[in-house]
């Protein structure tokens, strides 16, 4: 926020760093791989978060950093600006929901499913997980796409009128005239 993190050197510090200190602790101190909890782990990264999660985030913060130019760039075409806007009116109920998505799909899938499922309900054990995690992403998206089309009217403020137009509903410091004054 100061702008101390405007070199390239201090953006690579952080990634190089993070990283390192990051797969130390995993290689060599007993913290998962996994940055997050994972079906038969013993232990989460994430309950409550521990300093291998923490050094991962660091790594994250340097490669964002080290993104940003590149990313300005590319987003100051209006076709790309214009994807990331669609996308972004959905952010909130992705944020909301995505944890609801996908415990449907797996206990739907449970239910209906002879037993454990490779990629869903087993412990990541190797590059076969990867890959049956993968083909589970298109389920979850559209589980996802149906919780956005039940709940976005709602999270979005607004409700349906009569003919089904939405009907924005006026926030209080408008009422009050507090918006004018700003």
């Amino acid at each position: 926020a100061r702008g101390g993190l405007r070199g390239r050197t201090s953006r690579w510090a952080l990634l190089l760093g993070g990283a390192t200190a990051a797969a130390a602790l995993v290689l060599w101190a007993g913290y998962p791989a996994a940055m997050v909890g994972v079906p038969g782990g013993r232990m989460s990264n994430l309950d409550p978060p521990s300093l291998a999660a923490v050094t991962f985030g660091l790594a994250q913060c340097g490669a964002a950093l080290l993104l940003l130019g590149p990313l300005r760039r590319v987003l100051r075409r209006p076709a790309a600006w214009a994807v990331v806007a669609v996308v972004n009116l959905a952010a909130m109920t992705v944020f909301l929901w995505h944890q609801t998505a996908m415990i449907v799909v797996s206990t739907s899938a449970l239910l209906l499913a002879d037993g454990p499922l490779p990629g869903l309900h087993t412990v990541p054990d190797g590059p076969g997980w990867v890959v049956a995690r993968l083909l589970w992403l298109p389920v979850f998206a559209l589980a996802l796409l149906g919780c956005w089309a039940v709940f976005r009217g709602y999270e979005q403020g607004g409700r349906r009128g009569a003919g089904g137009s939405l009907v924005v509903r006026e926030s209080a410091p408008e009422r009050k005239g507090w918006a004018r004054r700003a």
